[in-house]
């Protein structure tokens, strides 16, 4: 996937590096000289040092064939014009934009970005769902944060130790992707049973989460 990273500050930087792990294939576009040369010594990318929010520095980086944008500037008007330019004048398919003000996010949605990051509500939401040692944690935000992939860790001495998924009432909008069974993964079926231990991945509309918890029996 040809991806173009519009800002190669410690963000861009790190995520370019990530993707390169994952056979993406990487330019970078970063106005400072500086950062520019350190980002073409450490990665194994194309790196143009340039203004990305220029028609011209898009185009000369193949904008035109671009699977994605993402924009990790540190003015978040600057990441909103990248993402026009990458969508209207190139037709890039997927624009990304990090956004330094949360409050900013929706206005950068309604003005065309496909999707908005913001490292605050990151934050946020790592706090709410992550830092506690809770049975159930939160590991992607699917569709418009409107459902989650959830990981669900069954405590010892489970209270429905057994119980299979037919006699469960689990809230209609809730499907049980895998259990890890001590290493082994199990595609769940309606005789699949729930034991202390399982590790179980569950994709839901946020929505229903209370009504998870009540069925399983996991407590907050």
């Amino acid at each position: 996937m040809k991806t173009i990273i519009v800002g190669g500050g410690k963000v861009g930087f790190y995520l370019a590096k990530t993707l390169l792990e994952h056979d993406y294939s990487i330019t970078i576009i970063e106005r400072s000289k500086e950062q520019s040369q350190y980002c073409a010594n450490n990665l194994d990318a194309e790196v143009s040092c340039g203004n990305g929010t220029t028609v011209e520095a898009l185009e000369a980086c193949g904008a035109d064939k671009a699977d994605v944008v993402i924009a990790v500037m540190g003015q978040d008007e600057s990441n909103l014009v990248c993402c026009q330019i990458a969508k209207s004048r190139f037709g890039v398919p997927k624009t990304i934009a990090k956004v330094n003000n949360p409050k900013n996010a929706d206005a950068l949605k309604s003005l065309g970005v496909d999707i908005v990051i913001s490292a605050t509500d990151n934050i946020i939401q790592l706090l709410e769902h992550e830092v506690d040692l809770s049975a159930m944690k939160r590991l992607i935000k699917l569709n418009s944060n409107e459902a989650s992939l959830m990981e669900i860790t069954v405590p010892k001495n489970y209270a429905l130790e057994g119980i299979t998924l037919h006699e469960l009432e689990l809230p209609p909008n809730c499907n049980l992707a895998c259990i890890n069974r001590g290493g082994k993964t199990i595609i769940p079926r309606g005789h699949t049973t729930i034991c202390s231990g399982d590790i179980i991945l569950v994709v839901m509309l946020d929505s229903e989460e209370k009504e998870l918890r009540k069925a399983l029996k996991i407590k907050d």
